[in-house]
């Protein structure tokens, strides 16, 4: 048995190489490369130019630097990935980007559309191949990653022609160097002539024939719709698994391993005259570890590792202290859609019979009593339609003296296009959090399924339901340690339908504490525009510890661990100093914090060959293996082998956990345990989550809130009241 990553080492010759230095410009280094790419090769280097020659001038004057490439991996990685470019396009393969280089297949069998839509389609799926370097363990390695990527090759005219209406998409232009950038939306068309609004707001004119449409997945899905009308699901459904089935480990093995024998068999120069080396990879199974399963604390404190198991033997956490059994329920509905709903909705509460994990439903699986239902119906689809409704639904209630402990909205899929200004799904939650209330959506579309898979769905949206109604479903158990702990989960959302000026970037903030040997979720939840992220960021972590430190009874001289999860690209300085700012304050504990990057975006695979002779998931690590790429960074797979729902399924992807070398706790292995143990701790979902909660739930934070922001005469401080203290984004 092997395990090996796609990541192949290089040999690194003893070679000391010439280069100039000069002070770094960024016009200096474009003119550079623009005039003198051909000859020479270019890297900034902290505040100075790298020139390298191939031919020992140079274009301008500098300090001349003589250079060990064993002892500059960076250097060494650079010229390697410089000598690659050259080489490609010397085939005029026409490679695009540097970290990593591009190259997308231009052969007929390697476009995925062919077998479905012919060769003439204006739109392709072709693969395509990424090449990056990286130092593991010690070695720079080459990576080859190899995935599929949309393109379209006619321009803006093409489609006119055809019928296809152009107003309001995304159209790019081509540039000189063969990169597409973002022109904007078209606002107008006049015969060939179009209008194109920009980014900035601004119009500019342009003919159809020079721009080209954004290969988008609503542009593609759109166009498919333009061309086969009511095959278009059947047709999107069929690529959507010919690309699955792409990106399985066997084929995404076979063709990374065929682009790394094509380079071991050419003698690519670098620019100062050596040639590429590159090695196979290496087995690196006695180097990997594996995680245990976390552990679940239920009803009682009794234990167990599978959620499930331990919540039909046991029932939930807070299954004696939960204080709204025989809850009262509203359910809004479009009244031609009501008698389904009704259906629906019994099937929720009460379960489904030959459901193997949802046969009792809402109220036998957490314990709730009997549920009172009441239905009100939207005359329309309209905001209007469901604000009638919404608020008939909440003065029925209040007539009555009390409150709804949760709303049930239907909505369609269809409202996912309308602005949030237009969206009764907005404007239903708006209106129940407002009155306190934790609103669970469905879609009409989720009712065609049938019991069998209907059931599945059916439990997650029970456990979500219990949560946003403030029920605790299970506690993660924590293993105890000297130190008290404080889990901050930095996440991101970008709000706004239309890119440019109306675009925004909201950041949320989420917090979790261990506390009496279990790890627990806290209320405080935040979400900002990156201007004001850091001021958050140190708020919250303040109101947090001082909370916690009465709640958890810490004592003078106790060790506090701080640990940052967050999806960026890195930590930056202003960050770390706000975070030690509100540290310093505390004198009487000893603090220690991590600030821990956690990547999805990277390219790096494990394949293993203890599955290869499986039906889904061949090649596919199982869930919890690790492999340590250096003392500061190890990849996890969070979703493994077991988890894939199909055959077609793609290779699962890890995660790239790295900490920051400012940290103070750096314990990679403890770091790693911890976050593949949170990413088992959502209340959205049975399912092990690709991300940890504390980055996932503070997405939904941030998504939540952001939109919501937008809504006239929404305010956050609404999320003060009950409503907050639950899980109310899930």
């Amino acid at each position: 048995m092997s395990i090996v990553l796609n990541a192949f080492p290089l040999k690194v010759p003893e070679l000391e190489i010439e280069v100039l230095q000069i002070p770094y410009g960024k016009e200096t280094l474009e003119d550079l490369r623009d005039r003198y790419r051909a000859t020479h090769a270019f890297r900034r280097q902290g505040d100075n130019i790298l020139i390298f020659s191939g031919d020992g001038t140079f274009p301008t004057s500098g300090r001349p630097q003589t250079i060990a490439l064993k002892e500059n991996f960076g250097i060494f990685c650079s010229l390697v990935k410089d000598g690659l470019i050259r080489h490609l396009a010397g085939l005029g393969r026409n490679p695009s980007g540097f970290n990593p280089i591009e190259l997308v297949s231009a052969k007929s069998e390697d476009n995925l559309l062919v077998s479905i839509l012919g060769d003439a389609y204006p739109f392709k799926v072709c693969a395509k191949y990424s090449i990056d370097t990286r130092t593991i363990q010690g070695r720079p390695c080459l990576v080859i990653d190899c995935t599929t990527r949309r393109v379209l090759k006619e321009n803006g005219l093409f489609f006119l022609n055809a019928g296809f209406d152009l107003m309001g998409r995304y159209v790019v232009i081509e540039q000189e160097d063969g990169y597409r950038r973002l022109l904007g939306s078209v606002s107008s068309c006049k015969g060939g002539t179009l209008d194109v609004a920009q980014p900035d707001g601004q119009v500019v004119q342009t003919e159809a024939k020079d721009v080209y449409l954004e290969a988008s997945r609503t542009n593609f899905d759109d166009y498919i719709f333009h061309t086969h009308g009511a095959q278009k699901d059947v047709i999107v459904e069929r690529i959507r698994q010919s690309v699955s089935a792409f990106n399985r480990g066997e084929n995404k093995k076979a063709r990374i391993d065929t682009l790394k024998k094509y380079i071991q068999s050419r003698a690519i120069p670098l620019i100062g005259g050596t040639r590429i080396e590159i090695e196979d990879s290496p087995n690196i199974q006695k180097h990997c570890g594996q995680m245990q399963k976390p552990v679940f604390i239920f009803n009682d404190s009794v234990e167990a590792d599978w959620a499930e198991k331990g919540l039909t033997q046991s029932g939930p956490y807070t299954k004696r202290t939960f204080d709204r059994n025989d809850p009262s329920i509203c359910v809004i509905c479009a009244q031609h859609d009501k008698g389904r709903v009704e259906q629906f909705v019994r099937k929720l509460l009460k379960g489904i019979s030959s459901s193997k994990y949802f046969s009792n439903g809402l109220e036998g699986k957490f314990t709730l009593g009997t549920s009172r239902v009441e239905v009100f119906a939207t005359a329309t689809d309209s905001v209007e339609g469901y604000r009638n409704a919404i608020e008939a639904a909440i003065r029925k209630k209040a007539d009555d003296g009390g409150r709804w402990d949760l709303a049930l909205v239907q909505v369609r899929q269809s409202f996912k296009k309308l602005k949030v200004t237009e969206n009764p799904y907005y404007l239903g939650k708006s209106l129940f959090f407002l009155h306190q209330v934790p609103v669970q959506d469905f879609t009409i579309e989720l009712l065609a399924q049938p019991d069998y898979s209907l059931g599945y769905s059916l439990n997650n949206m029970a456990l979500a339901c219990y949560a946003k109604m403030g029920g605790v479903p299970w506690l993660l158990k924590s293993s105890p340690t000297l130190s008290h702990e404080l889990v901050i989960g930095i996440g991101s959302a970008n709000i706004g339908q239309e890119r440019g000026v109306d675009n925004q970037r909201i950041m949320g903030i989420t917090t979790v504490f261990s506390g009496d040997g279990s790890y627990i979720v806290s209320n405080t939840s935040k979400a900002v525009v990156p201007e004001a992220y850091c001021e958050a960021l140190t708020t919250v972590l303040g109101e947090t510890i001082e909370k916690i430190q009465k709640r958890m009874n810490w004592q003078k001289g106790d060790t506090i661990r701080l640990i940052f999860h967050a999806q960026v690209k890195k930590f930056n300085k202003e960050e770390i100093e706000a975070v030690r700012a509100v540290i310093d304050k505390y004198h009487e504990y000893q603090i220690e914090y991590a600030f821990l990057k956690i990547s999805e975006d990277h390219g790096l695979h494990m394949f293993d060959s203890a599955t290869a002779g499986v039906k889904k998931g061949r090649l596919a690590p199982p869930r919890g293996k690790t492999f340590k790429l250096s003392k500061h960074q190890m990849l996890v797979y969070l979703i493994g082998q077991r988890e894939l729902r199909q055959d077609t399924d793609g290779h699962p992807r890890g995660v790239i956990l790295d900490v920051h070398k400012d940290s103070s706790f750096k314990d990679i292995t403890y770091l790693s345990a911890q976050l593949y143990s949170f990413a088992s701790h959502s209340w959205r979902s049975y399912f092990p989550n690709p991300m940890p909660v504390t980055v996932s739930y503070s997405d939904l934070i941030a998504r939540n809130l952001g939109w919501l922001n937008q809504l006239p005469g929404w305010n956050d401080s609404v999320m003060i009241g009950k409503i907050g203290q639950s899980q109310w984004f899930l």
